[in-house]
């Protein structure tokens, strides 16, 4: 890894794990419960203990003074290999690029995420490539073979970091991690019923050789958002059990 990749790996990653609060639902689906003054929930995850935030480039602009210094940035970028300069400039830690649907990918779209791994090495930034197996509906596919062969694919084309869905279990996960040579973090996914199955999801991925999470509306729709990300950051980087990760939500 180049030198400027291990600068900001460093930066996102602690304890070699890193817990990322996704923002960037804007660009597909508008406004959303829960990030509505984005300001203001940046501002609640950063003092729960973020590690980094995923944002798009107007939020991003929008919000650095509450990140700057405080936690890194990993800008979403479109398919295209252009979105790589433009996050540098802006200052960001590492772009990510988003694909759900068929896995294997087509060629247009392996040569797509290629291109980009490519620039991202040339400017030194690292690369987060989510790879989400889907059916035609775009349902989530969770079988094992699927997501093994996702995250794989994403580290042959020259990712840093995989984000994937989680499997359901730590042991079929340790499946995925174990064929994949660079860090795999779990996605949060639809809104969970109770802030238990979101702890849950945390330490099975950690269990399962997991590298971290990226979660959104499981932290910023929760009653307490500054809480819920402390509680996942006990978790991920003081090794905690469910019950000890509990109580930080039920003072």
């Amino acid at each position: 890894m180049n030198a400027g990749k291990t600068f900001r790996m460093g930066r996102i990653f602690r304890n070699e794990k890193a817990l990322i609060v996704a923002m960037d639902h804007g660009v597909y689906s508008g406004p959303i419960r829960g990030i509505e003054n984005i300001r203001d929930t940046v501002m609640k995850v950063v003092n729960g203990g973020a590690d980094a935030v995923l944002m798009n480039l107007g939020s991003a602009i929008k919000c650095c003074e509450e990140l700057a210094g405080r936690a890194s940035l990993i800008l979403n970028i479109p398919l295209s290999p252009e979105g790589v300069r433009e996050a540098v400039k802006l200052g960001a830690d590492a772009i990510k690029t988003t694909y759900f649907g068929a896995v294997p990918l087509k060629e247009n779209m392996l040569d797509r995420l290629y291109k980009i791994a490519i620039e991202s090495e040339d400017w030194g930034i690292p690369y987060l490539c989510e790879i989400v197996p889907a059916d035609e509906n775009g349902r989530v596919i969770c079988d094992v073979e699927k997501v093994k062969a996702a995250s794989r694919i994403g580290a042959e084309l020259g990712a840093d970091m995989i984000k994937t869905v989680y499997t359901g279990s730590s042991e079929s996960f340790r499946r995925v991690t174990e064929s994949c040579s660079i860090p795999v973090l779990v996605l949060g996914g639809t809104k969970l019923e109770s802030p238990i199955e979101v702890l849950r999801l945390v330490r099975g991925s950690l269990d399962g050789g997991g590298a971290g999470v990226v979660i959104g509306r499981n932290i910023w729709q929760y009653d307490d958002p500054e809480a819920m990300t402390a509680a996942i950051s006990k978790i991920l980087h003081e090794d905690a059990g469910l019950d000890e990760a509990l109580k930080i939500l039920n003072k």
